[in-house]
Formats: structure tokens, C-alpha cells, sequence
């Protein structure tokens, strides 16, 4: 892997150096590119003539195709939301519930994975239970086997947590969740665009993906992916145009898509979904195995610099993790930290869960690590 050529076509990096992808990720120019230029035809041509929406909207399906291809799954199975808390309320509207129902949940949920949830307890009398994964990161499928039961309808979590970057062993959750005849999604927030992912192989019912972290695309764009088999199960809830391959304003009568597409409708931007194609494209080419593999060295690298430190302790456990690592340093406050790394010296990193979250790309060097440390270092004394 040429870093220093990929770094080259990541502008961003000569301004700033970015330990927050789990946060929202540097662009790549190539992707920029892409989205501009469908803004520019748009501005030069004209947005609603038939030539242009044609191009557009065949630009759009090659990027529910890329999708696919991305995640191992068919284009039928791929929907567009706006972002994972979109996604996730799609699949938590859509089931039928009945009171009692019961849901799980991990106690390590950003809100967007844990609110759409909250909310199907309060409306509609579900059961909400959550899983802890820690501190033992290796009972986490013998504990959640302790909570499932014959109400189970949906068992959903992160693939990789937000704050603490805990990965889950996703495979097996699938097993014990559909053992009882349950759902079972992720999360994929902290997971797509990291290491190589194929839900078929998974196994699961759903997976929410954004464009924004570590994808390195734009905002406001992600995608679901919905089991061919599952679509059956889950009822549509809102909807508009687009949504439906056949319609008649005179009769009512309608037809909704034999697809994912079915959740998919309303004025969405085909802009941004190009852009979401263009960054699936640009981590293919770069190769999902190699940045694995890139990550895992430099986390090692990461974690061994960071036990110079006195009073630091890494809250992420090792074997379970991916390329966020956070760390408490004893006796500073991490948002502070965060300023005085930002402030004079440019680094981007956050404080999620009582200590600073380092998100570890494959673009990152070990410089940018030694000087990051230096810095709090310098600030912990």
C-alpha cells in the first residue's frame, strides 16, 4: 500500500492530521470530483431535462450496485436512507409488534442505535433489554443467549461500537438470534469501510451503513441492506413517490417495488449517492483485506506508544477491536485534551466515553501517532 500517494489525494491531510474517521472522515478528491461534477451538469444543463435526469439516475443505480457488490448482497437488497439512524428506524418501524415483544439491545449504543428502539417501548409496549459487553468482551454470545427468549422479535446492535470501538462477534449473534426465530441486524457505523464485510456470509437481516466516517464519502447518505427474505416481513410506513413501481392517482391502486427500494422515496440526492458510490469504489481499490491489515499494524504499533505513558490505560480490548482505540489518561480532562491537540498543534480527535478516542485509518502514520502522544504527554505532566 503507497500511503504517501494516498495521502496525496486526500487534501484535507495536508491541512490537519484526523483521528476521528469513526467520527467523519477526510474526503478523497476523487470522490469530491464525482459529486461536483454531477452538481456542475446540473448547474450548466439544467436539472430536469430527460438527458440529464437519465444520466443521473442510471449513475444512481451503478451506485446501489456498488453497494451491493461492497457488501455481498444482491441491488435488490439495497436501499438509500440518509443515514444509519434513518435506516434503523426504517426496520424498526416496519415490524409488526405486539406488546410484550422484546428487543436487545448492547449497552454500548450510540443513540442512533439505541432511540429508535427506546421509542417502540414507549408507542407500542416492546420490551427493551440490553447486553452488556464488557468486562468480559468473550461471554458477550453466552450472554445474550441468557436473554433471548420465545418474544424475541429483533436483536440489534453495533458491529463496532461507537465510543469504546468494540467489535463484535457478529456471526455468532446472528446464529443465537435467529435460534429463536428472531431479526438480527448491526449497526454498521464503526464497521463498513474498515475491514472486509459480506452480510450474506453474516448472515443477518438488516445492516445500516453510512457514506461519512470510514467510508470517507459525503454526508447526509448511507445505505441498508435488507434481506431478500426479510422484505416480506417488514411493512412500509411511510412512503411517497418513488417508492412504488406502479400507481394510479384515479383509483388509489398501487404497487410497491419487490425490493428494498420499497422504503426508498421522496426527493433524495442523487449527488450524494454518486459521491456514497465513488467512496465504496475508492476503499475497493484500495482493497478492504490490505486496509485490515494496514490498521492492525498500526494499532499495534499505537498501543505499544501509548504504554510509555504513565496513568494511560486503553479502554478498548484488545482482540476486539478495529481501528478505534480509546484511552483515559489518569488525571486529565479528555476534553481539554482534545482542545490543547487541536489548538496550536492541528489534530483532530474527540472525547466519546471519558477519554480521547483515536480512530486509526489506514491513512494514519506513525508519525502522526508519535506526535499526538507527544502532545498529550506534554499536557499530562
Amino acid at each position: 500500500m503507497d500511503i504517501e500517494k494516498i495521502r496525496a489525494g486526500i487534501p484535507a491531510l495536508k491541512e490537519a492530521v484526523f483521528f476521528n474517521a469513526g467520527g467523519m472522515g477526510p474526503i478523497p478528491a476523487v470522490v469530491a470530483d464525482e459529486m461536483m461534477e454531477m452538481f456542475r451538469v446540473q448547474v450548466e444543463k439544467g436539472r430536469y431535462r430527460a438527458d440529464v435526469q437519465a444520466m443521473l439516475e442510471e449513475k444512481g443505480e451503478e451506485a446501489r450496485r456498488i453497494a451491493a457488490r461492497f457488501f455481498g448482497v444482491t441491488p435488490e437488497e439495497i436501499m438509500f436512507p440518509q443515514s444509519v439512524s434513518d435506516g434503523l428506524n426504517t426496520i424498526a418501524e416496519g415490524v409488526e409488534w405486539k406488546a410484550g415483544d422484546e428487543v436487545i439491545v448492547s449497552d454500548h449504543e450510540h443513540p442512533s442505535g439505541y432511540l429508535p428502539w427506546l421509542l417502540r417501548a414507549e408507542q407500542q409496549g416492546v420490551v427493551l433489554k440490553r447486553l452488556s459487553l464488557l468486562p468480559d468482551p468473550e461471554g458477550i454470545v453466552d450472554r445474550l443467549r441468557a436473554l433471548l427468549t420465545d418474544r424475541t422479535r429483533v436483536v440489534v446492535m453495533s458491529h463496532v461500537t461507537s465510543a469504546l470501538g468494540i467489535k463484535v462477534p457478529a456471526e455468532e449473534i446472528v446464529r443465537a438470534g435467529h435460534g429463536v426465530g428472531a431479526l438480527v441486524g448491526f449497526d454498521a457505523a464503526q464497521s463498513a469501510g474498515q475491514f472486509p464485510v459480506n452480510v450474506r456470509e453474516m448472515g443477518c437481516d438488516f445492516y445500516a451503513a453510512t457514506s461519512f466516517k470510514w467510508c470517507l464519502g459525503p454526508y447526509g447518505i448511507g445505505s441498508l441492506y435488507v434481506k431478500r427474505e426479510t422484505l416480506p416481513q417488514l411493512v412500509v410506513r411511510r412512503s411517497g413517490a418513488k417508492a412504488v413501481k406502479r400507481y394510479n392517482s384515479d383509483t388509489g391502486e398501487y404497487a410497491f417495488f419487490d425490493s428494498a427500494m420499497k422504503f426508498e422515496f421522496g426527493a433524495r440526492s442523487l449527488p450524494l449517492r454518486i459521491g456514497y458510490g465513488r467512496a465504496l469504489r475508492y476503499i475497493e481499490e484500495i482493497g478492504t483485506d490490505r486496509i485490515e491489515a494496514q490498521v492492525k499494524e498500526t494499532a499495534v504499533y499505537f498501543r505499544e506508544a501509548v504504554g510509555q505513558i504513565p496513568g494511560a490505560r486503553v479502554q478498548t480490548p484488545e482482540g476486539f477491536c478495529a481501528g478505534a482505540i480509546n484511552v483515559v489518561f489518569e488525571g486529565a480532562d479528555p476534553g481539554k485534551l482534545c482542545e490543547r491537540l487541536w489548538e496550536p498543534h492541528r489534530i483532530v480527535a474527540v472525547s466519546p466515553a471519558g477519554g480521547i478516542r483515536f480512530s486509526l485509518a489506514f491513512f494514519t502514520t506513525r508519525e502522526e501517532i508519535d506526535r499526538a502522544l507527544e502532545v498529550v504527554k506534554e499536557s499530562v505532566r
